[in-house]
């Protein structure tokens, strides 16, 4: 089969030819129809910091969001069969430690940090072989490119919803980072009812998308102008009563604390490195601010609202898509993804 393959620890990839994935008994081999290129892959495409932390042994098979169908299956898998339409949770779990047993399983402690495609060969290739646990049966009335994008917008979903109060009616987000997922986001806000969305961002054409897929407001942070009109919508109603941080900035997190209002809520799901520091706590917590650190879906809660928000008429994300290659081409999609400024949403690869 084809295969995109990171053949050693430096930037780029190669396209190969593979054998076929041999499934263990509780595995399914899928027939991949497509897969999507996430910010992750990028690093380890690059092979960056962030990369490094994944990767640890080459060759190995990249990819981690795809929908397709399954061709074979493992003696012991139960609930799946020949010809389903799949996707997948990307975090393993155990099923058994603490945190599995108290609804947290993507932040398993038994496989903690073991992710599909970044910790194991993935789905940038013709077939892959993907445990049971982690699989999803699709609506086969879903299109493959919307399928596919489940999993980043599981991210979005969490983020936007923080804790599942689903009690955004009414009322103001406000979003930084103009990422895939901060426009994702955009969109659940405002299919969940949000008043108005405001997102902050600094490439046009992704704001342009931000728009279309349900951001009243955009905010080029880049203008002069940014920071006072930031400041006009502050003053109204005395600040937002949702921030969620998706760009992995220090500083706008610490504007997204300032922006909320009290008792309001923070959503944290962009990573830096740079020290997390409250100055003055006690104002802090006479503020009754809520902060939410957000990392992955919670499985499969997430899945189930992410579903419900497809099927409801209210979420349309294919503006989001902006390009799509044939898996041969898989640099051109990786070009799009990295090339300044920056005019990509998701990427779409074809086997």
């Amino acid at each position: 089969m084809k295969a995109v393959v990171k053949t050693q620890k430096a930037p780029g990839a190669e396209l190969l030819e593979m054998p076929l994935p041999e499934i263990k008994p509780d595995e399914a081999l899928i027939k991949i129809k497509v897969a999507s290129i996430c910010g992750t892959d990028v690093h380890i495409y690059n092979w960056d910091s962030a990369a490094q932390v994944y990767i640890k042994n080459v060759p190995q098979i990249l990819g981690h969001e795809f929908a397709g169908e399954i061709v074979k299956t493992g003696k012991k898998v139960k609930k799946f069969r020949v010809g389903d339409y799949v996707s997948a949770e990307t975090h393993f779990f155990c099923g058994k430690c603490a945190q599995c047993r108290n609804g947290q399983r993507h932040i398993c402690e038994t496989e903690k940090g073991k992710i599909f495609g970044l910790s194991c060969d993935g789905c940038f290739a013709e077939y892959a072989a993907v445990p049971e646990r982690i699989l999803w049966k699709n609506n086969p009335r879903l299109a493959p490119e919307i399928a596919t994008l489940q999993e980043p917008l599981g991210n979005a979903v969490y983020c936007a919803l923080g804790d599942y109060d689903k009690n955004l009616k009414g009322k103001k987000v406000l979003i930084f980072g103009d990422g895939p997922a901060g426009l994702l986001a955009a969109g659940v806000a405002k299919a969940e009812g949000a008043r108005f969305v405001t997102l902050v961002g600094r490439h046009q054409k992704r704001l342009e998308i931000a728009g279309k897929i349900g951001a009243d407001i955009t905010l080029n942070e880049k203008e002069n102008n940014a920071t006072e009109l930031l400041s006009q919508l502050l003053n109204i109603g005395k600040g937002f009563d949702v921030a969620l941080e998706m760009a992995g900035s220090k500083n706008a997190r610490d504007l997204a604390i300032k922006s909320v209002r009290d008792g309001g809520r923070l959503s944290l799901f962009g990573i830096d490195t740079d020290p997390f520091i409250i100055e003055n706590s006690g104002q802090y917590v006479r503020s009754a601010k809520k902060i939410i650190p957000i990392t992955g879906r919670l499985i499969w809660r997430t899945w189930r609202e992410t579903k419900r928000l497809l099927e409801s008429g209210l979420l349309d994300i294919t503006p989001v898509i902006t390009h799509k290659f044939p898996l041969e081409e898989f640099e051109k999609g990786f070009r799009a993804m990295t090339e300044r400024p920056k005019v990509s949403g998701k990427v779409i690869l074809i086997p």
